[in-house]
């Protein structure tokens, strides 16, 4: 059977079975934290961009790609925080890109503890190009494969994030508002396409008495009603608030390493592998992920954090 059929019938499963509809990323904070929760936008002095790509499945035609983009700032003497995520998720024939702009107000809580409130919004294109499907029979096509598939799906959304210097926790549903209009798609289950996901994020760093080391346990939650719940757990560790490395664990899945390095004050690169343990490790390799940060200040800062560069994100 050839390659490309037996992914996408993976994929079907795997849809059904976790119901992932956002991007994923095993780097999440360094891609973008508003990506899914608009909350956390603009918490950092300057403009912070990234680009990062994920590839999984290297060896199969077909394997799922990701590339996305982010920018935000602070406004308003960091009160305020907007942002703005673009993305394309590919798999198989499919594909569905992503335009969210993110706004986030910020509420001092004491002298620490900072809440945020965050909405998101905007559009996703989801496409299908049914010209690469490979059939058994190429003179027998499906009604519903007869033609190439493309809508635009409005999506709205709302997070929370409260933290500290050292500390984080954080909820969102990042499409609380989203349909398909109605007639578009003639299957039964895409009716609710972008239905509700619910995410909760944590983490904290803990300084290592007489050392330069800094450890960072944290956990991304990911649920949706009729799906298994899945779990990220990472730990980190920070070197001479230079480099990082670390470990993670996604429930069902993969087991991660991940690697990052301040390349100057204001540029920073990330790298992860992922190293999965599901059906999937029979046909086909892990997942690459690179991310690359850079931070535009206007002047300098002095950084009241652990950290020298503050592009080396904490969270």
């Amino acid at each position: 059977m050839n390659r490309l059929i037996i992914i996408l019938y993976f994929w079907s499963i795997s849809i059904a079975a976790f119901a992932q509809q956002d991007a994923m990323f095993t780097r999440y904070t360094f891609v973008s934290n508003m990506l899914y929760n608009p909350a956390s936008t603009g918490r950092t002095d300057g403009i912070l961009t990234s680009l990062a790509y994920r590839t999984q499945w290297a060896k199969i035609a077909g394997a799922p790609s990701t590339i996305a983009l982010a920018a935000e700032s602070s406004l308003n003497d960091g009160r305020a925080g907007l942002g703005l995520n673009i993305f394309r998720d590919k798999i198989g024939f499919d594909m569905h890109t992503g335009v969210h702009a993110n706004y986030a107000y910020r509420i001092p809580l004491s002298s620490k503890y900072v809440l945020s409130l965050g909405i998101k919004g905007g559009a996703s294109i989801i496409s299908s190009d049914f010209a690469d499907v490979i059939t058994p029979n190429p003179g027998q096509i499906d009604p519903i494969y007869s033609e190439n598939i493309q809508v635009v799906v409005p999506k709205a959304g709302f997070g929370l994030f409260l933290h500290n210097d050292k500390s984080y926790v954080g909820f969102s549903v990042p499409a609380v508002i989203s349909s398909i209009p109605e007639g578009r798609f003639t299957y039964e289950d895409d009716a609710a396409y972008l239905s509700h996901h619910y995410y909760f994020t944590t983490g904290h760093v803990f300084d290592i008495p007489n050392t330069d080391l800094q450890l960072k346990p944290s956990a991304f939650i990911k649920y949706h009603p009729t799906a298994p719940l899945q779990v990220d757990l990472n730990a980190q560790m920070w070197y001479k608030d230079v480099f990082s490395f670390g470990l993670g664990y996604r429930t069902g899945d993969a087991i991660s390493g991940m690697f990052d390095v301040a390349l100057t004050k204001d540029i920073v690169f990330s790298y992860a592998y992922d190293y999965t343990f599901s059906d999937f490790r029979v046909i086909a390799d892990g997942a690459h992920e690179f991310v690359l940060l850079y931070t535009w200040r206007k002047k300098e800062v002095r950084v009241p954090s652990i950290h020298k560069f503050s592009t080396l994100s904490r969270f």
